[in-house]
């Protein structure tokens, strides 16, 4: 009876104490443009499956502060952001900034295996590909077929 006491006390003090509580540590994902506009993607790509559109729509956001351009990529090539060519893709569109010394790229791809493309973007990409600019971050989102790929800065705020 003793024990049975004694071990009740050490239960009811672990828990008092909080031993055992699982504690949430969900990481809160910084708001950055790569980010912000990786929502715009994911968002625009399950309306429609038309990769131009989704772009457009993509450089519409009030998150991008300079005019853009949305160009389509006609063949796999050397595709601005990366050290290699870029193969593997059925479709491409890019988005930039008209200001070229803006250090932001973003792609729209529709592929056949995504995880391998994707693998194939993060060896190649290159944060510096502008002589003279720096992305801070670069960010791939999947969603089915579809990559989206960006390098950007944090923020447009000075």
């Amino acid at each position: 009876m003793k024990k049975l006491l004694i071990f009740i006390m050490i239960i009811g003090i672990l828990m008092l104490s909080g031993c055992g509580k699982k504690e949430e540590n969900k990481e809160i994902e910084k708001t950055t443009v790569a980010v912000s506009l990786s929502k715009v993607f994911t968002s625009e790509i399950k309306k429609s499956k038309d990769i131009e559109e989704v772009a457009e729509k993509i450089s519409e956001s009030d998150v991008i502060v300079a005019e853009t351009q949305v160009f389509t990529i006609e063949e796999e090539d050397y595709l601005a952001g990366f050290k290699e060519e870029i193969k593997g893709f059925k479709k491409a569109v890019g988005i930039a900034p008209m200001i070229n010394t803006i250090p932001m790229i973003a792609y729209v791809f529709e592929v056949e295996n995504p995880k391998e493309f994707k693998k194939t973007l993060e060896d190649n990409a290159q944060l510096n590909w502008n002589i003279c600019t720096v992305a801070d971050e670069m960010k791939i989102t999947i969603e089915g077929d579809f990559v989206f790929f960006i390098m950007s800065p944090e923020s447009f705020e000075e």
